[in-house]
């Protein structure tokens, strides 16, 4: 099975690439890049393709892009600034791609967001809630909740605000990882729960 990697390439420092994008980019076939600061960072590794994706065309670029690799047998890392699931072109890229060949395996190596760079920049420290949004405040459709220690209570206060479909990731990559789709009675101190509408 061959694999598309979404990359997770940092706030635009070599330095805060994590060691498995690095070695992904490494083992892949080929590395694609959707911009040339993209493209400068990668290239310090080695040689990416450079694609384009200009404002207002995103949607035709990953279109093409999926059909080129529906074809392909190959195993390629589509590497962005930030993490490739927060307002990022590999979404458009998953999509096109699974609607041609809804086998084929998608991996998102998560990279340090503009969210914790930007709290680490001006030393903001979190210790309660947190709201993070685009500027339209009046439509949000995801929810994350951390420290999710009693998820069928929060599943239930979350379905009273819409939201409809649930995944628990207790112990993300650590030993003892879980992900439910059905909520347990109770998770441990790292648990995250992700809400969607």
């Amino acid at each position: 099975m061959f694999v598309l990697y979404g990359v997770g390439l940092g706030p635009g420092s070599m330095k805060l690439m994590t060691l498995k994008a690095i070695e992904v980019i490494k083992t892949v076939d080929e590395v694609i890049v959707p911009g040339k600061k993209a493209y400068e960072i990668v290239k310090e590794i080695r040689e990416p393709r450079l694609v384009e994706f200009p404002m207002g065309r995103s949607y035709d670029v990953a279109r093409n892009l999926a059909s080129e690799l529906a074809v392909r047998e190959d195993d390629v890392a589509f590497c962005c600034l930030g993490d490739p699931v927060l307002y990022s072109t590999f979404h458009h890229l998953v999509e096109e791609l699974l609607r041609l060949r809804p086998d084929y395996e998608v991996e998102i190596v998560p990279g340090v967001s503009s969210i914790s760079a930007a709290l680490a920049l001006s030393r903001t420290f979190v210790s309660g809630s947190m709201i993070v949004t685009t500027q339209n405040f009046d439509e949000i459709n995801v929810a994350v909740v951390l420290k999710a220690k009693n998820p069928v209570q929060l599943e239930s206060r979350l379905r009273r605000l819409g939201f409809e479909n649930f995944v628990l990731l207790e112990n993300m990559f650590m030993d003892g990882e879980r992900i439910y789709t059905t909520m347990p009675g109770k998770s441990s101190y790292f648990s995250v729960l992700v809400a969607r509408r």
